[in-house]
């Protein structure tokens, strides 16, 4: 996505660094974090205009696309960015197989509009989470056990997965 403003601090210090300019005409400068084991974060910052575009290729991605961490691999992944625009939104593609494209992530009403309209099973997501929330609060784990018991549940009674029992014999 794009922010504007200043860009936000790192905690982590930039693997790579390059300057480059884009389809747009204007110039950005690519820094590379290292995120392992999640992947890598490519930060595309444009001073002339304070916006600032990021993506995350998983370590999935990077090894479909044969890339590691070593410089030239990171110049090469640089390299293949370019902004496309969806619904409005410019977001940072990479011409490279194995590199997802990247998906527009809906915000305000159209989250709503999308976890509302979202089928699970006969019901709709918030139906669902509405019962499982319910259950929870039967339950009454305490702290980070609340969590683990939810996403079990949620496992367990999944409408897109029902679980299949066997006949004995």
């Amino acid at each position: 996505g794009v922010t504007r403003g200043r860009p936000p601090r790192m905690k982590k210090a930039a693997i790579y660094t390059v300057g480059r300019q884009l389809n747009d005409g204007d110039m950005y400068i690519f820094s590379v974090y290292d995120l392992e084991p999640a992947g890598l974060l490519i930060r595309a910052y444009c001073a002339s205009t304070s916006s600032e575009l990021t993506t995350s290729p998983s370590e999935s991605e990077l090894y479909a696309a044969s890339i590691t961490r070593a410089e030239k691999h990171l110049a090469q992944l640089c390299d293949s960015y370019d902004i496309v625009t969806k619904g409005g939104t410019p977001l940072l593609e990479s011409n490279l197989t194995g590199i997802n494209k990247p998906k527009l992530v809906p915000q305000g009403d159209g989250v709503r509009q999308f976890i509302t309209a979202t089928p699970a099973g006969s019901e709709t997501l918030p139906e669902l989470l509405t019962t499982a929330l319910t259950e929870l609060c039967k339950q009454k784990p305490a702290k980070l056990e609340a969590v683990r018991w939810l996403g079990q549940w949620l496992i367990d009674n999944n409408p897109n997965q029902p679980q299949v029992a066997e006949p004995e014999e």
